[in-house]
């Protein structure tokens, strides 16, 4: 049995402590600075131990930490966790800005640690199906990317505006808290960013001080561009990515993954990955997967989990899409996915 600890137990963590228990292979602790929901957690997961800091914690008794704080927490934690030898996963996003980012990077790589960032979809079978297509030229080269997340927010979060959601330094706002998402899939299929455009407001959504729509564009080095757009405020709940080739289109609606190569307007192929599924209970299986593949690379296993690296260049895509609209101009990204030029 692996031990993990927990740094977290709000949504995200309890996420993660449901998944971990779930394989059977590891035994939690948490850090929990909030006693009521510590004691919440205690009353209903087999936690082994408990701390109301990390600054309680000897961090070289554990295999693996799972960072699940407020974004704006995670450089420091993961700079604790490298000092101790021990391999994390951070949740997404990797930080608020670049500040103590490039030095934490450069540490875990020296010491050569496992650690990983959770980007969950990187676990999901229509996802690893249409990076596969893709990769096996099912619709020659890809050249164009249209995706769309949108959703009634305020429905499945109706604490958002006491969350870190409401909050820009802590990481809130459909750029970093949605966007994310897409951009480490547009980095997993379409390579490394090159060039970002974006527009985005808080249009509808009272009690933040973050933007619930985004318009981004982004030219990859292969040449090819991606468009995302994401609102917070529809009714529809949306998500859809179409990626365009030479030979065909594939498109992934939800969890339904279609193809063709003709312009008949009709798909010629169509699965859908959650047939017979129930969708919340197969996001949270998402986690023990994700949990598994984070045990298995304990083991030495290969592990496609997003990177620190890939992260980082996620993030500088975040921060150059808050740049294009302020600055009112289109931001590159420097080849080393180092600072915006």
């Amino acid at each position: 049995m692996r031990k993990v600890l927990i740094v977290g137990s709000g949504g995200i963590g309890r996420r993660h402590i449901k998944g971990f228990l779930k394989t059977g292979r590891a035994e939690l602790a948490i850090v929990e600075p909030d006693p009521g929901r510590r004691e919440g957690v205690l009353g209903e997961f087999a936690i082994v131990q408990a701390f109301a800091s990390l600054d309680e914690v000897a961090l070289g008794a554990f295999d693996l930490a799972v960072i699940c704080s407020p974004a704006h927490t995670h450089v420091a934690i993961m700079r604790r966790c490298a000092d101790a030898d021990l391999p994390f996963l951070v949740e997404k996003p990797l930080s608020v800005t670049m500040d103590g980012v490039d030095e934490v990077c450069a540490l875990v790589a020296q010491k050569g640690l496992l650690a990983r960032v959770g980007y969950v979809r990187r676990v999901a079978d229509e996802v690893r199906a249409l990076r596969e297509q893709i990769a096996d030229g099912k619709i020659g080269q890809l050249k164009l990317a249209y995706l769309n997340t949108s959703q009634d927010f305020p429905k499945y979060r109706p604490d958002f505006q006491r969350t870190y959601y409401a909050r820009p330094e802590m990481g809130g706002g459909a750029i970093l808290d949605a966007a994310s998402h897409l951009f480490d899939m547009l980095i997993w299929l379409m390579g490394r960013p090159t060039d970002v455009a974006c527009m985005f407001d808080r249009l509808v959504l009272e009690g933040t001080d973050t933007e619930d729509t985004c318009l981004v564009t982004i030219r990859f080095e292969s040449g090819a561009m991606a468009n995302i757009t994401i609102n917070q405020f529809q009714k529809r709940n949306a998500a859809t990515f179409e990626f365009i080739g030479t030979k065909g289109n594939l498109l992934l609606d939800h969890s339904v993954l279609k193809f063709t190569d003709d312009d008949s307007g009709k798909w010629s192929e169509a699965r859908d990955f959650m047939a017979g599924l129930v969708p919340i209970e197969t996001h949270q299986e998402r986690f023990a997967m994700q949990a598994n593949a984070l045990l298995d690379a304990l083991d030495g296993k290969s592990c496609e989990l997003a990177t620190l690296d890939e992260a980082r260049l996620n993030l500088k895509v975040a921060l150059a899409a808050k740049e294009s609209w302020l600055e009112k101009r289109i931001v590159a990204i420097a080849p080393d996915g180092g600072a915006n030029v």
